[in-house]
């Protein structure tokens, strides 16, 4: 069979399976490579280099699983390069009364491919089974002779990448012990397909670097009131759509990195907080936005937050100041409006507050009233422990709370002028070269992979006072949401993401280009493992 057969062959059957994020069968594709490797002779002698990781999936009930191997080169070596990939996909809901064939690629492809391309179609093709296949396919041929590199290789293949990393952070600790053990990481390479990071954009690319992520969330506690006596309130509900009329796709609040720019920030969720129906002004809002980082650490977000909530309650309090004023030039009686000056505190700020306001055993409450939620969503849970928050500072309203919730992903770039990172850089170029002179292709250099991806935890380079930023102002930090900080510092490794060519993840129209991703690819991962070993010291 010759190597696209066997990797054609891999993707169909990979795409088969369907492990949808957070769904029962999203392990199922793990279970397949350990059964697939338990087979070799390598791994019948070395059953310790297959390692079977149970990842917690916060707020799920769900069991997720992610499976880390590990080959030895024939000549003892600590230097080690780290392929990583996910196994899960987005659902397929788009794909309307089709969706049960979705993970069918021959059904797909007889049904989509009207042009007669060399493509295939299917949930997950190019996202990323094939590039799961492509990792997969080198594992198996170094096992098979351990002379194919003078470096050690260690694959991480992980799941919910498509949801909050749940995978990719929980085989940190493991990549921790390796390298406490005296594993060389020298480079991790991602096999994303190209136009995931740099969408709109078709064809080979190599990415030296991936833009970072987090989400900006904000917290309003108005006044209640009849809405009789509107003007005795405070409408939490007014002042969040001031804040996200402010915020959303403000070009001020965007972080743009040597000419390129992302779209600024984005409302993902915004809403009141109350049981049922009731005619009394909304007192409890909120809102929550997805950011794109290039530069920003999660202080900086903080201080944006802080001005974006500041202006929005002032701009609530003179619209109310003048909607009262115009009302009484036409009849309408009531209280005076003498609603206090809104105030703006980070969760840091408030959780002090409550600490000394509800006294001895407010950590022991707060992390009983966390740990007893009910499972679901880890942004509701968060925006819950808030609430409680805010109701143990017993401080009035009306206020403004900025924190932030998950998932965060670190930026990373290999431009920083470390060593190993300008070293991975010359390998990926000289990757580069090497296509154009053997097959007559130009490959594009992109420095941020722009689809979010799991290098974001083994690349990051990110300080311990940004890292308390960020904990002590997101909710139910180790309950709802962790990462395994002193692990994933630890790592900081250079980044390259060399993947597939296709295009439309995500739609009912994802496809997989076959002839560079089958027939090139699989010789230039392997050119770059060689370049890697030859310029990383």
């Amino acid at each position: 069979m010759s190597r696209r057969d066997k990797l054609l062959k891999m993707t169909e059957e990979l795409v088969s399976i369907p492990s949808v994020t957070e769904s029962k069968n999203e392990s199922l594709p793990g279970i397949w490579i350990k059964e697939r490797l338990e087979k070799l002779p390598y791994f019948i002698e070395k059953k310790d280099h297959l390692i079977w990781v149970d990842t917690p999936l916060e707020g799920s009930c769900e069991k997720l699983h992610s499976l880390v191997v590990r080959v030895d080169a024939s000549v003892p070596t600590d230097r080690t390069v780290l392929l990583i990939g996910h196994y899960d996909v987005v659902g397929v809901s788009v794909y309307g009364d089709t969706a049960r064939d979705a993970f069918n690629v021959n059904k797909m492809t007889k049904l989509l491919n009207i042009y007669d391309e060399d493509v295939i179609y299917g949930r997950g093709t190019m996202d990323m089974k094939c590039g799961v296949a492509l990792e997969l396919d080198i594992i198996e041929e170094f096992a098979a002779n351990r002379g194919l590199f003078d470096v050690n290789i260690v694959a991480a293949f992980v799941g919910d990448e498509e949801n909050t990393s749940a995978g990719m952070r929980g085989v940190l600790p493991v990549l921790y012990k390796m390298k406490e053990e005296g594993a060389d990481f020298l480079t991790v390479i991602n096999t994303e397909p190209g136009e995931a990071g740099y969408s709109g954009e078709s064809g080979p690319a190599v990415f030296l670097g991936t833009l970072g992520k987090i989400m900006p969330s904000f917290y309003v506690r108005g006044l209640a009131s009849h809405v009789g006596n509107y003007y005795s309130g405070f409408s939490s509900a007014l002042a969040v759509s001031r804040i996200v009329s402010y915020a959303e796709g403000n070009p001020h609040f965007a972080d743009p990195l040597n000419g390129k720019c992302e779209p600024s920030w984005i409302c993902l969720d915004m809403g009141v907080i109350k049981k049922g129906y009731s005619v009394t002004v909304p007192d409890r809002a909120f809102a929550y936005f997805n950011c794109f980082t290039a530069t920003k650490t999660p202080a900086d977000v903080m201080d944006q937050m802080k001005i974006i909530a500041g202006y929005a309650l002032d701009q609530t309090m003179a619209q109310l100041t003048e909607s009262y004023r115009n009302l009484l030039a036409m009849g309408c009686e009531g209280k005076n409006f003498d609603v206090p000056r809104a105030k703006v505190y980070t969760l840091e700020e408030i959780t002090e507050i409550a600490r000394k306001n509800y006294g001895e055993g407010f950590d022991e409450e707060l992390a009983l009233y966390i740990k007893d939620l009910p499972p679901g969503d880890m942004r509701e849970r968060g925006l819950a422990a808030v609430d409680r928050i805010a109701d143990m500072s017993g401080a009035d309203g009306p206020y403004a709370i900025c924190f932030f919730l998950p998932p965060w992903l670190p930026v990373r770039t290999d431009f920083t002028g470390d060593d190993r990172d300008m070293q991975t850089v010359e390998a990926a170029r000289s990757a580069k070269e090497h296509l154009l002179e053997k097959y007559g292709i130009e490959m594009r250099e992109v420095e941020l992979f722009a689809g979010l991806c799991d290098l974001s935890y083994v690349g990051a380079k990110v300080s311990t006072d940004d890292l308390e930023a960020l904990e002590k102002n997101m909710p139910g930090w180790g309950e709802i949401y962790s990462i395994p900080l002193k692990e994933m510092q630890s790592l900081g490794l250079p980044v390259i993401n060399l993947g597939p060519s296709g295009e439309d993840a995500h739609k009912k129209t994802e496809r997989l280009r076959l002839g560079y991703s089958l027939d090139i690819l699989p010789d230039l991962l392997r050119y770059a493992v060689r370049k890697i070993s030859e310029t990383v010291e």
